[in-house]
């Protein structure tokens, strides 16, 4: 109050009465609410025209070109499944890339899934491709192709694809569309209704990704990530001045006895790039993160970007819209040589920061269940693997039958491979699957295809029935099992998949046992699959060969101790809080698979899933 009331006898000193005209405007220079709304509102008045890029092919490559400065457009590849490993896989060759000395920036754009028409469970999923732009200020395109050389394009797993094909390119196009558009009080409407947010704060670990949050929340945003190299002076002016500034802060939160762990880690990364100014080639980005919510309608928007708001609080992280400045924050977003809020990163943070950390979208194969981290579906095509076999475990009413029959009558459906079911409880039938079905005992069964009366091999699915208390009391129906197996995987031709349900009836038989286990072992070579269902996992371990050769391991309910879980989903929560059983309509459980796992919802109304 008394600066201004000051600040007024200084106005009126020199404009006498006239001084009461500025106070208004004093006001609103002053107060930031006030001259964010006058600004919105002088831009209202006048259109946003941006140049729009040109998109043209040049050889092989893809260039964007924006002020006659060329771009080279790569896609990202990369093989993200929500673990640290993947992820520091997928950092280290974003830091090669960062350090080939070239600038880059990358834009995510949101879409719909490619089979979203074909596969209703794809329907409302929102997927990331995030195309990177490589360019260097001052370069043509020919020198600029000259020198992709130097620039690390990695592998399947953590790389760059340089040829585009023409779904790549239309969603450039379109992302780089309808630049005729006029500013609201918070937002910018055209043919889509937009807001530009920018990154100003982020309290976070490296892992896991904002990109995650983003996903699970089926968010309409393309994401922009600029890196670009920064001079030793300016980085060292930069550091210098944030270590001062916080250094400033921790004494005086220190004082109040408040918690410090985020400034110290701020002052951290301050530290490094000091350290970084001193070196001759410094490791340092001046980076920008910005988000453009997008949507149809201006209460779409709302609800858009409160889904935004939603999934950077998960991630720790804090943006501000930028709407406000109409032309300025779309060009910000638009022209890959600018930055709508630049900060100094180290190359590590830069790599973090990068929108890699997406989902694959995955249609080969079968339908397994629901990733229950992002809500995308998740599919196993499991003779494209090493192995072809699977573990199934969970107590009794956990849901292990539920999803054995959920699996195989997709299996059935998309006519993936021929079906062996074995039924000790009358669980599975013709009916549910359809034509092209055969019911039959176990007896029956091995007379069929030893005396060749029936052509098995006609029918899709065949279901074999056999009472399992009975079979408990008589030491030859688990071999006789196991020959079922057998004949079936040597006579058929094809892929095949056999489900052994309520398996540990035959693994305590020694002899069928050693069927068994020469029947998984030599699987691969038949193209047949083999999943073993059991309620325990220690009735696997009564064959090591059963284990050593199943790559896929499905764990539902149990209260078993943790221990026995640990090698495959280590560090998991207790299994005994699986849901799943005779009163869900749904089940739960882990998927283990190459050292990883995942938690995925499994429910056999296919359409429910989107």
């Amino acid at each position: 109050m008394i600066a201004s009331a000051s600040s007024f006898l200084i106005l009126a000193r020199f404009f006498g009465i006239y001084a009461i005209l500025a106070i208004p405007i004093s006001v609103a220079i002053v107060h930031p609410r006030i001259r964010h709304v006058l600004i919105a509102r002088l831009n209202s008045i006048f259109r946003i025209q941006l140049q729009t890029p040109d998109i043209m092919k040049y050889g092989e490559y893809t260039l964007i070109k924006m002020h006659n400065i060329p771009a080279i457009v790569a896609k990202t590849v990369s093989a993200y499944d929500n673990h640290a490993e993947s992820f520091l896989e997928i950092a280290s060759f974003i830091t090669d890339l960062l350090a080939s000395g070239i600038d880059v920036t990358a834009y995510s754009i949101p879409h719909a899934a490619e089979e979203a028409k074909n596969i209703a469970e794809l329907n409302g999923k929102v997927y990331f491709s995030t195309y990177v732009l490589l360019w260097s200020q001052g370069r043509s395109e020919h020198e600029l192709v000259q020198s992709i050389n130097a620039v690390p394009l990695g592998n399947e797993r953590a790389g760059l694809r340089i040829e585009l094909n023409d779904m790549d390119i239309s969603r450039m196009r379109i992302l780089f569309s309808d630049f005729r558009m006029r500013a609201r009080k918070n937002y910018i409407s055209g043919s889509r209704n937009i807001s530009i947010f920018s990154l100003v704060d982020a309290e976070k670990a490296i892992f896991p990704s904002y990109c995650e949050a983003l996903e699970i929340s089926d968010l309409n945003a393309a994401v922009k990530f600029s890196a670009k190299h920064v001079d030793r002076k300016k980085l060292a002016k930069t550091a210098s001045t944030k270590i001062a500034d916080i250094t400033f802060e921790l004494k005086q939160r220190n004082s109040r006895k408040e918690n410090t762990d985020y400034l110290k880690s701020v002052l951290n990364s301050a530290e490094i790039l000091s350290n970084e100014s001193r070196k001759d080639t410094p490791e340092a980005f001046l980076c920008s993160l910005d988000f453009m919510v997008m949507s149809r309608t201006p209460y779409g928007l709302k609800r858009e970007i409160s889904k935004l708001d939603r999934g950077l609080r998960i991630a720790g992280m804090r943006a501000r819209n930028l709407s406000y400045r109409a032309s300025r924050s779309v060009q910000g977003f638009f022209d890959f040589t600018r930055e709508n809020t630049p900060y100094p990163m180290d190359a590590s943070s830069a790599a973090s920061f990068f929108p890699a950390y997406f989902s694959r979208e995955e249609t080969s194969g079968i339908l397994i269940g629901i990733n229950e981290y992002t809500g995308k579906p998740i599919y196993l095509d499991y003779f494209s693997h090493t192995s072809y076999n699977s573990i199934v475990t969970g107590e009794t009413g956990s849901g292990k039958s539920y999803f054995a029959k959920v699996f195989s009558s997709r299996v059935f459906r998309a006519e993936y491979s021929k079906l062996l079911i074995l039924d000790p409880l009358n669980e599975y039938h013709c009916t549910e699957l359809g034509r092209s079905c055969m019911e039959t005992d176990l007896i029956g069964f091995l007379d069929l295809i030893r005396r060749a009366i029936t052509d098995v091999s006609l029918y899709r699915a065949i279901i074999i029935k056999y009472d399992l208390i009975s079979a408990e009391k008589e030491a030859t129906s688990g071999l006789m099992i196991a020959e079922a197996l057998s004949q079936f995987m040597s006579k058929i031709d094809g892929r095949k998949t056999m489900i052994i349900d309520e398996a540990n009836m035959v693994l305590k038989n020694e002899d069928a046992l050693r069927l068994v286990e020469n029947t998984v072992r030599h699987s691969r070579h038949f193209e047949t699959s083999v999943f073993i269902i059991t309620q325990s996992i220690s009735d696997i371990m009564f064959g090591n060969t059963i284990e050593e050769n199943s790559v896929h391991r499905f764990f539902f309910r149990t209260a078993s101790p943790e221990d026995d879980f640990q090698r495959y989903i280590p560090g998991t929560n207790d299994l005994s809080k699986l849901i799943g059983g005779k009163n869900h309509n749904l089940s739960e459980c882990y998927y283990s698979y190459g050292g990883r796992y995942v938690k995925i919802l499994i429910t056999d109304v296919d359409t429910t899933l989107s």
